[in-house]
């Protein structure tokens, strides 16, 4: 991933998506990134359900996510835009950054659609800025045309969310607007608070009224999405780090190794030392 390192964002194709998208176990991007699919199909878990990306859609992945690729077909033809966010917020971007932080944040892990058109100019422009950041000629403001192409890039998609995004924003209904905030307030704060009370809180509604929202519209209770996500935590660590578990449960907030042993026990119906040793 040496443009990203360099350059701040990286491209990659369905021949390389591997070196983003983990197969057979969870795992959480490093960076933001763009998913464009322009034939067949991606199938990934997420913290709440199964997203299915087909032709003509695109999502944002989020390193505050933890996915895992569930199955891709034959014909699977994409892009990724992976960038880091010190690199996006360097650049001197002049649309509405609430209205697109706003679409985003809604619209995170769920497939939005493409018209051909709009996938057919945002295909060219990646496939030239991936040209120039694969190019070994020397180029003396190569940085600087990077900087440039990334930013028609981010100008495209914000056009193209612009035209979605007020309808988007108005259709909400107050349930999802109160399962949208405790979703991104989970996101945030899971690591520090898993008492369903501390969300409901931070909505000024009680906790059996943010279960009954969460649980019809999600199909699980607000205690279980706390869970999964903690969980879900806990795995990347395990199948993907060498810390030793008094340690993870550390990170994940726990009091103890006990306390986080017994949680993922009580889920999973195993030990963590029993988790980690299927991926050694």
């Amino acid at each position: 991933m040496i443009a990203l390192e360099k350059f701040g964002v990286e491209i990659f194709t369905q021949e390389t998506i591997h070196q983003r998208i983990s197969a057979d176990k969870p795992f959480r991007p490093e960076n933001p990134a763009f998913l464009f699919i322009k034939s067949g199909s991606i199938k990934l878990k997420q913290h709440l359900n199964d997203i299915e990306l087909s032709a003509n859609t695109f999502i944002v992945t989020d390193p505050q996510t933890v996915y895992e690729l569930i199955s891709i077909s034959d014909d699977f033809q994409s892009r990724m835009v992976s960038y880091k966010r010190d690199f996006i917020s360097a650049l001197s971007l002049k649309f509405n950054r609430l209205i697109t932080y706003r679409y985003f944040r809604q619209q995170m892990n769920v497939a939005v659609p493409f018209s051909q058109d709009d996938l057919d100019v945002v295909w060219k422009s990646v496939n030239f800025l991936k040209y120039i950041l694969d190019s070994e000629t020397e180029m003396t403001y190569k940085k600087e045309i990077v900087e440039h192409l990334f930013s028609v890039f981010c100008y495209q998609m914000a056009g193209i969310i612009s035209k979605e995004d007020n309808n988007s924003m108005n259709q909400m209904s107050r349930q999802e607007e109160i399962v949208f905030v405790f979703l991104n307030d989970l996101s945030n704060n899971h690591l520090n608070n898993r008492n369903v009370e501390f969300y409901a809180e931070r909505q000024s509604i009680t906790t059996r009224h943010l279960s009954s929202v969460v649980k019809s519209a999600t199909g699980k209770s607000a205690s279980q999405i706390i869970a999964s996500i903690v969980i879900n935590e806990a795995k990347v660590y395990l199948n993907s780090s060498k810390m030793p578990i008094s340690e993870i449960s550390t990170v994940l907030g726990f009091s103890d190794q006990y306390s986080f042993s017994h949680f993922f026990k009580k889920h999973l119906e195993m030990s963590p030392s029993q988790y980690r040793q299927q991926y050694q």
